[in-house]
């Protein structure tokens, strides 16, 4: 059997709405004004090769000639080059520029993404412990294994419904749609992320494709429909334009994208679509825009780093140079790669691109296991850089116990103990968000000491609230921190041995006082004593790698690295407003207000780096050095408070 022929049936109707897809994309993560919801061009391409892919698979059954290994060479040959080789370039580059953090996270992503399966690795990483979005170069793969998930998963399901109830074909199609409908709505609103990263409620976009390459013999009027047309383009630049990142994503707005590519390519044929969507530069775009989907994003990934670390805005000019930059590599490997591998069938034979592609495989898994054995390979920079590489890793006692914004977390028991061992009645409960968590080491080392034992209460993006508060949150997390914190609440009415609640989070101002005081209030109404940790100096940027390009640019090591306090006037001001606040409860000793600032800073700075060690170890959580400074201040406070 030869392959699908890579020409047939060219439309450049759909060749066009590639184009549109990845213009709306790119326009989204370089932050054009105006294209909130560009990101929806992704859905837009998973409607296309549902369409495409359906129906080449239809057809070769109809003809009775189609072939698995004919099918799955022609999609290798189609996605794999070009993203080898992103892939190879974006780790050549962090070799020489990425902390060993950074590059073990990267080294991970990349050899997921060659086997079609960073985004489940991108879903197992929802948790605070792990890099930003923008800085993971390869973090776009996820929709290209998604898209190869779907390649493997469509033409089983075809082949069977072909072989024994061919006529329940189309019948089996629109359950399948439907049922991966009602997980994409159910699990988005559940603000469960794998809703979208998952394959099964992303599926019904492809199957709409594949429903309407089914059905298409049978929309002749609609094909050449004019009025379709011109409806369908202004939904899709109305969800270009309209949508924004807060919206529950997918969920039943992505209805409104996956809908106008249906109708842009229903009527494809309509004169006046043709008249705007056969333009030149149009069809130029879309021939390229798998290239430049895939080289847009680390484009920016580094030049944001680069900037970052050497306090440059990244200015209007400066992305438009980006967006050039993209293109041109978009443009090289189309030319060079892509174009050369799908068209000289006859030197890249099927048996030497399966073996291509195997051995790229076997690389890869050789490479990344020696990354991550040895930890990202510090030796790759000097050792006085190791330093700013050492303070990312933070490994508390009970990571596993930190919950996700969703709310998952590893370990089975719904809140867990400091103690490996723990004691029947526990007396101390830490709650909180992340900034709450980074202390949790220093707690119960100081509670151990003591012989107490307590509860972890913490989740990602949460602070601790009063019952039934709702948070300015985005609607994916919204909803999952409010239950957590109802459930906290349950937690305490039916644990009467916690006698102490220790609260941490990200002051974000004066904002951020009244309802954490208020809770305060409540806490100390019920009987609670109440162990407070104050606001901290957060510098803004990410330190680690800051201080590394500091250290890189000056050829040795920097061993102290501080800021004016003034700098921090307002975080100074806060901590004066809660003393004020908190004098009361403070003298009767209910109360204890931990001072962070106290370590960090002193009248004249602030440290970001001292004695060889960075205080931070992102743009504003501790270091786990940083952290655990704070054992003898807990067991301080827990004297005070009668321990």
């Amino acid at each position: 059997m030869t392959e699908l022929p890579i020409k047939a049936d060219f439309r450049p109707d759909i060749n066009a709405l590639r184009a549109l897809a990845v213009l709306g994309v790119v326009a989204y993560h370089y932050g054009l004004p105006g294209f909130g919801g560009g990101f929806a061009g992704v859905d837009v391409f998973f409607v296309i090769s549902g369409f495409l892919i359906g129906g080449q698979i239809f057809a070769a059954h109809v003809r009775g000639n189609f072939s698995f290994q004919a099918f799955f060479s022609s999609r290798l040959r189609r996605i794999f080059p070009a993203l080898a080789l992103l892939v190879m370039v974006c780790l050549a580059w962090m070799w020489f520029h990425a902390l060993p953090f950074d590059y073990l996270k990267s080294t991970r992503h990349a050899v997921a993404a060659l086997f079609f399966l960073s985004n489940l690795a991108f879903t197992g990483e929802q948790g605070y412990f792990d890099l930003a979005a923008h800085a993971k170069p390869l973090l776009h793969t996820w929709s290209l294994s998604v898209e190869g998930q779907f390649y493997l998963f469509m033409p089983l399901v075809v082949a069977f419904a072909w072989c024994f109830a061919r006529r329940f074909l189309p019948a089996l199609l629109w359950l399948l749609s439907a049922f991966s409908l009602a997980l994409s709505l159910s699990g988005g609103q559940s603000e469960s992320a794998n809703a979208f990263y998952l394959l099964a409620p992303r599926a019904w976009e492809f199957l709409a494709g594949c429903l309407l390459a089914w059905y298409a013999t049978r929309l002749t009027r609609v094909a050449h429909s004019n009025a379709l047309a011109l409806i369908s383009l202004l939904a899709l630049l109305a969800a270009f334009t309209g949508l924004n990142a807060e919206l529950v994503w997918p969920g039943y707005w992505t209805l409104l994208p996956v809908a106008a590519a249906l109708g842009v390519m229903a009527s494809g044929k309509a004169p006046r679509a043709q008249a705007v969507l056969c333009n030149g530069l149009l069809q130029r775009l879309g021939d390229v825009s798998y290239s430049l989907y895939l080289w847009h994003w680390p484009v920016l990934v580094f030049a944001r780093q680069y900037f970052e670390n050497r306090q440059i805005t990244l200015t209007p000019g400066y992305l438009l140079g980006l967006c050039a930059l993209s293109l041109v590599l978009a443009l090289a490997s189309w030319r060079w790669v892509e174009q050369p591998i799908r068209s000289q069938l006859t030197r890249w034979t099927r048996k030497r691109l399966w073996l291509a592609v195997l051995g790229v495989w076997l690389v890869a898994f050789a490479f990344g296991a020696f990354i991550v054995k040895n930890r990202g390979v510090p030796e790759r920079v000097p050792s006085y850089v190791q330093r700013a590489a050492q303070a990312v890793f933070f490994d508390t006692p009970r990571d596993d116990c930190f919950r996700n914004p969703d709310s998952r977390k590893k370990r089975p028991e719904t809140f867990c103990h400091f103690s490996a061992e723990p004691a029947a009645a526990p007396t101390l409960l830490l709650w909180g968000d992340s900034f709450a968590n980074q202390y949790l080491a220093a707690l119960a080392d100081a509670a151990a000491g003591l012989g107490q034992d307590g509860l972890i209460a913490t989740q990602g993006a949460c602070r601790a609230s009063v019952a039934g508060e709702v948070m300015p949150l985005p609607a994916s997390i919204a909803q999952s921190c409010q239950n957590f914190n109802l459930e906290v609440h349950q937690l305490l009415a039916m644990t009467p041995s916690i006698r102490t609640v220790v609260l941490g989070l990200s002051w974000g101002g004066v904002a951020s006082v009244q309802p954490t005081l208020d809770l305060v209030q409540q806490l100390l109404q019920k009987g609670k004593t109440v162990l407070l940790m104050g606001p901290v100096s957060q510098p803004g940027f990410d330190v680690p790698q800051r201080w590394a390009t500091l250290q890189l640019q000056a050829g040795k090591a920097v061993d102290d690295w501080h800021l004016p306090a003034a700098n921090y006037a307002d975080i100074f001001a806060l901590r004066t407003h809660l003393q004020a606040q908190l004098a009361q409860p403070i003298a009767q000793k209910n109360l204890v207000l931990i001072d962070p600032l106290s370590h960090l800073c002193d009248a004249q700075q602030c440290w970001l780096v001292r004695a060889g060690q960075a205080n931070f170890r992102d743009t504003g959580h501790l270091s786990q050095t940083a952290a655990q400074a704070f054992t003898p201040d807990f067991a301080q406070a827990l004297h005070t408070l009668g321990y």
